[in-house]
């Protein structure tokens, strides 16, 4: 069980109303002239109840003063009070009627050509857009805004602005990015004396620091920030930062500081009306009193905090407080409460990840993963175990999938995942990785597992389930993974390509701890045939697992017993085309381009690619075969490859993988991987894995002979990387690598899988029988078992 702490609190500091400005000409008649005082009499009193956190007078002397400056016609002071309007409804948590208003607003200030003005609503609206989680508009806002402010040399918006847009990049999960933005905009501070703003932003970076556990710097910030809000007499950025004081000592274990802090929080955001703090204050005190175990305590301070955050409309509160809620309750062993908590917990949550493009849903989703986590243990809990099922692959490859194909999201049911099994004559084998139950959860921090859930669905849809405790004294999964891994020479993410050599006994340890773990408890479940297909859908650190290698206690391979595949999730695969494209498309051949440089990063220099003689005659040899000419050398551009593999069934490259190449998109996010290709006068001859995912691909079958294609970053939504591009572009299946490969194997591997198959075997069997033969004449794992196949196996 997982609980979310609301650790980061930062602050969506609301746009203030400017004053109006107050015009006197000769032409006003008296009668209007006084009207207009009165309407100005009121914005002013509107802004000093606002000042003193009074906006529901606030509200009420803007309103009257928007009904006389209309019957007016002053343009200006309309968009002003409108704007005003904007702040005091996010100050009351009324979001929808704060886009409304600046939205009414923004097309008056554009009429006067008041760039400020356009500036501030824009700012509102902004705010507004993140705290009902449209996060996609808000970043799209948020740079209008800043695109003013730039244009103006207006540098207290800009580092206004530049926070709020760290706030947004924070909620996708993108930290990198949230602190720039944050860094950003305290340097625009730099010789202006603005202490409020400035506690502002280092409260924002002290909540950064927290979600990426550097308490440290975390609490100097946050001491930094009180002090600054105490010298601007800003009490709502106070409240705030005791908030977030009273975080730090929670997670460092200091419960009477953090109890403390906590009170002195919500007394000032009671002081101050501010109720999304209250409600955030209130669920971090429920999590602390269950780590106190007083789960009455815990419960009614989650139970008031879902009260306010339903009342403000805020998902992102909302769910976190609902999971709260429904932790609290799975203690008290109350389950069906807690399943109802949770399924509406996710509802909100699936809702923040609409209108969100590719990579902007993962890093979302990355923070969301364990509600749907707490789902399936609840499940678990009440011996629903094929309802557990189901919560996990909700759980799994969500981002892809509302790529792919949204309208299947609503259909992840049992049903569906049983025929899945029948429809592809297969075992499917679904991991889930259950968290520390007392583990605090804070943006995507992931939590040691302690326990193993296993599914197996047989080829006639029968379910079995499988669940074990994992000593973490004596076992950790990921270190053993990786360890087995580098027994085995496979490397990181680095530019080399070299291969470490090591010894089969070195490898085997690993390889055996990892069989008794994910095989030994399902062995009698799998089947007794070596050609059925047994379907493994891991999750997180188990992508990196070489299914294929490992090794039972008489020392025989698991690919020696099984036909083995891979897959994100079982709906994925049921999302997947039954039948392939026109066996008479076109197949696309490329080995050992004329290599691309490198770029320069901050860890190495520019330079250039070594070339692969191996991968030409491989590609030489796999042409051949597929009866086709193969790309090679200088001919092997990306500006000629790209369109050619449009209309091929078989795209085969034999090049270099780089997984340490990582692109940013346009959301700030990172998308590791490329294919090395040869460049051109238009193309770098990096096919990185976002140009990839953008190619309309009709493959049947894509193999990337090339290190390490079938790995990425590791996140909820799965690997991210050149083998989800490949899925996301439309290819079938792919066939992709765990680590770099020696040429001469691989290529003999290469050749009996090709050949394999056009014998009339499927392509999981052709893998199989590939790599039984490779291992015949090297039988180090290293060398035979690195390939997977990804998604249709026939």
């Amino acid at each position: 069980m997982i609980s979310l702490l609301l650790t980061l609190a930062l602050t969506l500091e609301r746009i203030p109303p400017a004053a109006a400005a107050i015009v006197r000409t000769d032409a006003i008649d008296m009668a209007q002239a006084s009207q207009r005082q009165r309407a100005d009499q009121l914005f002013h009193q509107g802004h000093a109840a606002f000042d003193r956190h009074d906006y529901s007078q606030a509200l009420d002397h803007w309103q009257l003063a928007l009904d006389l400056y209309q019957a007016l016609g002053a343009t200006t002071q309309i968009a002003a009070t409108l704007n005003a309007l904007a702040a005091t409804a996010i100050a009351m948590g009324d979001y929808p009627d704060a886009i409304a208003s600046a939205q009414q607003g923004l097309p008056l200030a554009a009429s006067r050509s008041d760039a400020m003005l356009q500036a501030q609503l824009l700012g509102n609206l902004g705010i507004a857009y993140q705290s009902l989680g449209r996060l996609a508009d808000a970043v799209t806002t948020y740079r209008q805004t800043l695109a003013l402010m730039r244009e103006h040399d207006h540098r207290v918006g800009q580092a206004q602005t530049l926070s709020l847009l760290g706030n947004t990049y924070e909620a996708m999960g993108d930290y990198e990015a949230a602190w720039q933005a944050q860094a950003a905009g305290l340097s625009q501070l730099e010789s202006l004396h603005h202490p409020g703003l400035e506690a502002m932003i280092r409260l924002n970076l002290s909540g950064l620091a927290t979600l990426q556990q550097r308490y440290g710097v975390a609490l100097a910030y946050a001491q930094d920030s009180i002090a600054l809000s105490r010298e601007a007499g800003d009490l709502a950025t106070s409240a705030h930062g005791f908030n977030n004081l009273g975080v730090i000592y929670h997670r460092l274990g200091d419960w009477q500081r953090a109890q403390s802090f906590y009170r002195q929080g919500l007394d000032l955001a009671r002081q101050t009306q501010d109720v999304k703090l209250q409600a955030e204050v209130l669920t971090n005190l429920g999590v602390m009193a269950e780590d106190q175990q007083a789960l009455g305590q815990a419960l009614d301070y989650h139970r008031r905090s879902v009260a306010i955050a339903r009342s403000l409309a805020a998902p992102r509160l909302l769910a976190a407080s609902l999971n709260n809620l429904a932790h609290a309750q799975l203690a008290q062993g109350a389950t069906t409460t807690a399943e109802q908590s949770l399924r509406e917990a996710i509802q909100h949550l699936t809702a923040l990840r609409q209108g969100l493009e590719d990579t902007a849903n993962i890093a979302v989703f990355n923070t969301q993963i364990y509600t749907y986590t707490l789902l399936m243990q609840v499940l678990v809990a009440q011996g629903r175990y094929g309802a557990a099922l189901e919560a996990s692959e909700q759980g799994r490859a969500r981002a892809l999938m509302d790529l792919l194909a949204p309208q299947a999201q609503a259909s992840i049911d049992l049903e569906t995942i049983q025929q899945t099994a029948r429809d592809l004559n297969a075992t499917l084998v679904e991991y889930a990785l259950v968290p520390a139950d007392n583990f605090i959860f804070q943006g995507h921090q992931r939590a040691p597992a302690t326990h193993l859930y296993i599914w197996v669905v047989s080829p006639q849809g029968n379910i079995t389930f499988h669940q074990q405790g994992l000593d973490t004294a004596t076992l950790s999964l990921p270190t053993t993974v990786e360890q087995g891994r580098a027994a085995m020479g496979a490397r990181g993410r680095n530019r080399s390509i070299q291969i470490v050599p090591t010894s089969s006994e070195a490898s085997n340890v690993y390889l055996q701890e990892l069989h008794q773990v994910l095989i030994a408890p399902i062995r009698a479940h799998l089947p007794s045939d070596p050609e059925q297909r047994v379907v493994f859908i891991p999750q997180e650190v188990l992508f990196y697992v070489p299914f294929a290698a490992l090794q039972d206690s008489d020392g025989q391979y698991l690919i020696e017993h099984h036909t083995l595949l891979t897959a994100p999730a079982i709906h994925l695969l049921a999302a997947t085309p039954t039948q392939p494209t026109d066996a008479q498309a076109a197949t696309v051949v490329a080995g050992n381009p004329v290599m691309p440089t490198m770029p320069e990063t901050s860890e190495s220099p520019a330079q250039p690619l070594p070339p692969l003689p191996g991968a030409e005659q491989e590609a030489m040899a796999v042409a051949e075969l597929l009866k086709t000419r193969p790309w090679l050398g200088v001919q092997a551009t990306e500006t000629a490859l790209v369109p050619a593999m449009l209309d091929a069934s078989i795209i085969h490259l034999a090049t270099h993988g780089l997984l340490d190449y990582v692109e940013r998109t346009s959301t700030g996010i990172p998308l590791p991987g490329a294919i090395a290709l040869a460049p051109s006068e238009t193309e770098d001859g990096l096919l990185t894995a976002r140009e990839l995912a953008s190619l309309p691909l009709q493959a049947d079958l894509v193999v990337l002979s090339a290190c390490d294609t079938g790995l990425g970053e590791v996140t909820g939504d799965g690997i991210v990387g050149l083998s989800r591009s490949l899925i996301v572009a439309g290819a079938r299946s792919a066939v992709v690598s765990l680590w770099a490969v020696p040429d001469t194997p691989t290529a003999q591997l290469m050749i009996h899988f090709y050949t394999t198959w056009l014998q009339g075997f499927d392509k999981a069997q052709a893998l199989r029988r590939a790599m039984l033969k490779t291992m015949a004449d090297y039988p180090h794992p290293r060398d035979w078992a690195a390939f997977t196949l990804v998604g249709a196996p026939d």
